[in-house]
């Protein structure tokens, strides 16, 4: 039901949105962000999203549940780094604290999402 390889390939690495390593671009690099479901600069998450959606499919109890909540993760991962971002631009801190706390939540429930995601 459920490509456990490729899940195994993902993993939770909350960076606080430091964007360490820059490359020319302002993220980091390729590297650091492969299989990261916390960045908000890759596309890691999408594999996780298709296994929850075949495991709704399935009729796994408690898929469905997981598979909005990770709708709702991914976009306050996104949201996040834009809300630190004009926070930094703004010169307000603690804003910008408070944009890297949401980040780092929506990264723990994520890996929550993952290990229910590989017991399917």
């Amino acid at each position: 039901m459920t490509d456990v390889p490729l899940l195994d390939t993902l993993h939770v690495r909350p960076c606080g949105l430091a964007h360490e390593g820059r490359e020319g671009r302002g993220f980091c690099s390729k590297a650091a962000r492969a299989g990261n479901l916390a960045c908000a600069h890759t596309m890691a998450r999408y594999p996780l999203r298709d296994a929850l959606e075949a495991q709704s499919a399935a009729g796994r109890p408690g898929a469905a549940a997981a598979l909005a909540r990770w709708h709702a993760l991914d976009l306050a991962i996104g949201q996040a780094d834009h809300a630190r971002s004009e926070a930094e631009a703004r010169g307000d801190r603690p804003a910008a604290a408070r944009a890297v706390a949401d980040h780092d939540a929506a990264a723990r429930e994520l890996d929550e999402l993952l290990t229910f995601a590989r017991a399917g």
